[in-house]
């Protein structure tokens, strides 16, 4: 499943988001914003909302793979989720007070403190479903790729993350999803 391929565009995408499209993206999505029908304000607020982020983007994928998969796999696909969700969602915190990147407009914490931006955890969490399933059962993860389409598209649309954030969150969660499944953290586990 390693593509160096997919790590090497993910991380130019990054880069050219620091470096150039982080500010031109910003710039179109103002101007669309004032051009947008509420509704689909409304739609992209609620599809960016975290309790509906895991549970459409974790619970329900979880519940699929038990579902769905032969014996076999079931357990082992489930750990490989569960696993790299908590490890990108950890170092994603880690990185966020590592780098300290202001987020677009600068929003604060409940505790009254900037929040930081990059890498999105908003992102890098609804990814990992669908790594996992498209690593054991890839047609049922187009539908999940496209929701994590739209939850990257909504914090940007909200302006809580740059383009280079959204992009840094998708190659957390590909590169947790390898290191899970290439690495013995699996069979060590039981699994």
């Amino acid at each position: 499943m390693l593509s160096w391929w997919l790590i090497a565009i993910l991380a130019s995408l990054a880069l050219a988001g620091f470096f150039y499209l982080d500010k031109l993206i910003l710039k179109f999505v103002k101007k669309l914003r004032k051009k947008l029908h509420p509704v689909v304000d409304k739609f992209l607020r609620a599809i960016s909302f975290t309790p509906f982020v895991v549970f459409a983007l974790y619970i329900i994928p979880t519940i699929f793979i038990i579902l769905k998969m032969e014996n076999n796999i079931i357990w082992s696909s489930v750990a490989t989720l569960t696993l790299a969700c908590l490890l990108a969602t950890g170092l994603a915190f880690v990185m966020k007070y590592t780098f300290k990147r202001v987020r677009p407009l600068g929003n604060t914490t409940y505790l009254g403190e900037i929040d930081s931006a990059f890498p999105s955890a908003h992102i890098s969490v609804p990814s990992i479903p669908a790594f996992t399933i498209s690593t054991f059962w890839s047609v049922f993860s187009v539908p999940i790729f496209v929701l994590a389409g739209f939850v990257a598209l909504s914090r940007m649309y909200l302006e809580l993350h740059f383009f280079s954030d959204v992009m840094g969150g998708i190659l957390l969660a590909y590169l947790m999803v390898i290191i899970v499944l290439d690495s013995q953290i699996l069979i060590f586990l039981g699994f």
